[in-house]
């Protein structure tokens, strides 16, 4: 198929081409649940396969298992659109409702762990370059007003991102459910309906379903637009401040250690409030990974403890993280990283990409080409490495005496002691730092240092990318630890 102009393709093609959200010969998984949204995001991109330069796409479904018939037929709908395109199909299941109550958590947000979960272990299998999943312009209205009402600051309307660092690619983001809707007619493409969708048992459906459509009576027919607007201009601002918080950081923050950071509490108070609490945040998802369940009310106290001048006194977060001021610096750090019982004594074996739990961290290894536009910065949780360079099998496993690796950047090796020295790192803490290897070698100190033999340079063909997350005090493993049932 050729864009035209104006067609749902020809805009989907103007914004892949913007924001750079394809390379020629990617291979794209594409998310299709059998909605009209993934089903249209399906027939966008394989019109759009010959202009794009794509090299594959292959059809990933997964089946929550929560609607019985209904979800086999789903399943079996998009098996057969998926070989009618003479694509590749790949699915999988999971006990989502149980998955749940394990961990506490709503079913939608089960489901999308679940989901993201099984894309991303299919993405290292088959190599995949991208994930496109078939959120649209509603999708992300409906983001917004959900996260506002929950009391999101201002990085939190920016909502969702038309692509992400690990290869989630949003091509629809742009498009109206109207306009998909009559791309679908158009084209004569059938699709399914999720009768959960139509009942207003959950927050995003209620929103769906009873408040917007109130709002676009009573104050705008353009109320999805004008929201999403809000969400790009809240993105750019959001890449701007990210920007200067960065080149703060290296000054503020006096030391890092699993589990730990020491920030400058002079020069947190000589920052406007805004900018102090920015860089809060940056230190409290560096400690704990990410700052999920972590809002306003939650670093507030802080702001205040760094504010007030009390010493000693400290401030708990969620995720098991405290802050306490002491000798003129702020500490943000784990309660308890663990004793050595709780630690695996024996290393953990890896013969391939894909999703591994280890201890109290979860790590996930993707392979891919080395594109420039593909590939993300390292930073402290996500390391890219030269595949070529690894001696496989890799393993996990924890420091052992004489220890030795060669620090990204410097010249020569190093005792693992002398590292954790230099780093301030408590004794108590270094045994439970864990450390990828190859069959050689020390590759990664995970969290803190990678070794300069691994690193990507003009040479690269192959990378590793591999992304550490640290799991909740509990011990209850994260989704991608579930055993998927998987099938073709």
């Amino acid at each position: 198929m050729n864009p035209t102009a104006k067609s749902l393709p020809a805009l989907a093609f103007e914004y892949i081409s913007k924001h750079g959200l394809i390379a020629q010969g990617d291979h794209v998984l594409t998310a299709v649940s059998g909605g009209p949204d993934s089903v249209a995001l399906l027939g966008v991109l394989t019109g759009l396969k010959e202009a794009l330069a794509l090299e594959r796409i292959t059809v990933v479904h997964f089946d929550h298992r929560l609607r019985g018939k209904e979800s086999d037929e789903d399943r079996e709908f998009v098996r057969a659109l998926a070989r009618s395109a003479g694509l590749d199909f790949r699915c999988a299941e999971a006990d989502v409702s149980g998955f749940a109550r394990k961990r506490k958590i709503s079913i939608e947000m089960a489901a999308r762990e679940c989901r993201r979960s099984f894309f991303s272990k299919t993405a290292s299998e088959l190599k995949a370059d991208k994930i496109a999943l078939g959120h649209t312009a509603d999708d992300q209205a409906e983001e917004v007003l959900l996260r506002i009402l929950r009391g999101t600051g201002p990085a939190g309307i920016q909502a969702m991102s038309p692509f992400t660092q690990e290869g989630i690619i949003r091509p629809l983001l742009f498009a109206a459910r109207a306009a998909i809707l009559e791309y679908l007619q158009e084209s004569g493409m059938e699709f399914r309906n999720d009768s959960t969708n139509f009942v207003p048992s959950c927050q995003r459906n209620f929103l769906r379903l009873k408040v917007f459509p109130l709002l676009k009576e009573a104050f705008n027919p353009e109320i999805v637009r004008t929201i999403t607007r809000c969400a790009d201009l809240a993105r750019e601002e959001e890449s701007w401040w990210k920007s200067q918080v960065q080149e703060l950081w290296d000054d503020i923050c006096l030391e890092t250690a699993e589990g730990r950071c020491a920030l400058d509490l002079d020069r947190i108070r000589r920052l406007h409030t805004a900018l102090a609490r920015r860089i809060l945040r940056l230190g409290i998802s560096i400690v704990k990974g990410n700052l999920s369940g972590v809002g306003f009310v939650h670093v507030e106290p802080v702001i205040e403890l760094v504010f007030s001048g009390k010493r000693g006194k400290s401030v708990e977060i969620p995720g098991g993280i405290e802050a306490v001021g002491r000798g003129g610096k702020l500490f943000i750090s784990l309660k308890s990283c663990g004793g050595p019982d709780e630690l695996p004594h024996e290393p953990l074996v890896i013969r391939a990409p894909g999703s591994y739990v280890f201890g109290r961290f979860s790590f996930e290894l993707r392979s891919g080409e080395a594109k420039a536009s593909l590939v993300p910065d390292s930073d402290r949780d996500s390391i890219r490495m030269d595949r070529e360079k690894l001696k496989w099998p890799l393993q996990l496993r924890f420091r052992r005496p004489g220890d030795r690796f060669h620090p990204l950047g410097m010249s020569g090796t190093k005792k693992l002691q002398d590292f954790f020295t230099d780093c301030m790192v408590p004794r108590h803490e270094r045994q439970a730092i864990p450390l990828l290897c190859d069959s050689e070698k020390i590759c990664w100190i995970a969290g803190m240092r990678m070794d300069d033999r691994v690193k990507v340079d003009s040479d690269t063909k192959q990378i590793l990318m591999v992304k550490l997350v640290r799991l909740s005090g509990d011990g209850n493993p994260l989704c991608s630890a579930l055993d998927f049932h998987a099938g073709d």
